[in-house]
């Protein structure tokens, strides 16, 4: 019923003035027909086999070829930047390096840090930058939700560039 609900509400903005003026401003004939992106909903505030993060392939800071970002269990996606819960780190290294107690990604949910790491390494191949990545977890299955292109200081801008040139993943060019 929700469906059907989504998809009649998606059919009458079609017909709605404002559509039909978009179309024509745009030379989009009202032959197309309507589209309709279904998707699923993941909570990675169900429990503690649940968890929201985000990570970056490389350090954004100073460029080093690690994964550097943070997590929260049992949260979503707002509770990482609201504040009022301080995430754990994503690698244990991380987690030793800040001295805190804390477990890490790494050590409270191995077989997902896992899938994760492997996940990110196949998404900086194959866009040939540093990725900034947000995910989710729900009962201990991993849902990527976004990736794009990360931001980062100068330094590590071109020490990240060199790195990628070395490892052949892009060219001097």
């Amino acid at each position: 019923d929700q469906l059907f609900g989504a998809i009649s509400a998606v059919f009458l903005s079609w017909n709605s003035n404002r559509a039909k003026v978009y179309r024509k401003l745009n030379h989009i004939s009202s032959d197309w027909g309507t589209a309709v992106n279904v998707q699923s909903m993941v909570f990675g505030n169900m429990g503690n086999n649940c968890a929201t993060g985000v990570v970056f392939t490389r350090n954004p800071s100073d460029g080093k070829d690690e994964i550097y970002g943070e997590y929260l269990i049992n949260a979503q996606g707002e509770d990482v930047v609201a504040g009022t819960r301080t995430p754990q780190y994503i690698t244990k290294k991380a987690k030793n390096n800040a001295k805190v107690k804390e477990p890490s990604m790494e050590e409270s949910m191995p077989k997902v840090y896992k899938e994760l790491f492997n996940i990110l390494k196949k998404l900086e191949t194959h866009y040939k930058d540093m990725q900034d990545v947000e995910f989710t977890v729900e009962n201990k299955r991993l849902w990527i939700l976004q990736t794009r292109s990360g931001k980062r200081t100068a330094k590590s801008a071109v020490k990240i560039a060199v790195d990628m040139v070395k490892e052949k993943l892009i060219s001097k060019k």
